[in-house]
């Protein structure tokens, strides 16, 4: 696996590249970042590598020798290897399955988050919704309880036919006719009042 980046520790590369000269020291780094842009050992082929360094091959297979003298690299089956690069490589490799690992965990857990608020929002809602059902039916079975009574806030509701005499004695005293076709009508308190008291002074 192809890396844009990998890690590099200045501190041990100049320690363990004293006594090189220049283009040994030059010559290793260039193989090491080969090693981390391929992911792993690179072909031990002297012309792909002595063009990477820009030198002769004739350079670069002294330079190789001395590398694998001072046990820099390594030859395996024909590639170049250096042990602390397939450590570094694999851990990152490691490091990155991990972070896949827990990015599609994050996702999982963030759609189960996402799912988990619309199906309360959809409870609430419908919660929302029975409350106020319940509301308007209550307000609705408080109206017909207070017909019911024949009282409302601005006055009293009379029965043309259940309340006659009372009903006829409030149309006169409000001097408001009720059409014949209308059976129920709401009288103010003060009409009622004077209705009743004129039919408890007739009564007395």
């Amino acid at each position: 696996m192809s890396r844009p980046w990998y890690r590099r520790f200045p501190d041990n590369f100049i320690a363990g590249t004293v006594g090189m000269t220049l283009e040994e020291k030059g010559a290793y780094s260039l193989v090491l970042d080969l090693m981390y842009v391929r992911g792993g050992p690179v072909p031990d082929e002297p012309r792909y590598i002595a063009g990477v360094c820009n030198c002769s091959v004739r350079k670069w297979n002294a330079i190789r020798e001395r590398l694998i003298s001072l046990g820099k690299i390594h030859v395996v089956d024909g590639f170049l290897v250096n042990e602390r690069a397939e450590k570094e490589i694999e851990n990152a490799a490691k490091d990155a399955e991990e972070r896949a690992e827990s990015g599609r965990k994050g996702g999982e857990k963030s759609a189960q988050i996402r799912s988990d608020v619309r199906k309360i929002k959809g409870v609430g809602q419908a919660a929302l919704k029975h409350a106020r059902a319940f509301q308007h039916q209550d307000s609705i079975n408080k109206g017909f309880s207070s017909f019911s009574k024949g009282e409302e806030a601005d006055g009293v509701q009379l029965d043309r036919w259940a309340d006659e005499v009372l009903f006829a004695a409030c149309e006169r005293i409000s001097g408001e006719p009720v059409p014949s076709y209308q059976q129920k009508k709401t009288f103010s308190l003060d009409v009622v009042a004077k209705a009743k008291a004129e039919q408890a002074g007739s009564v007395s």
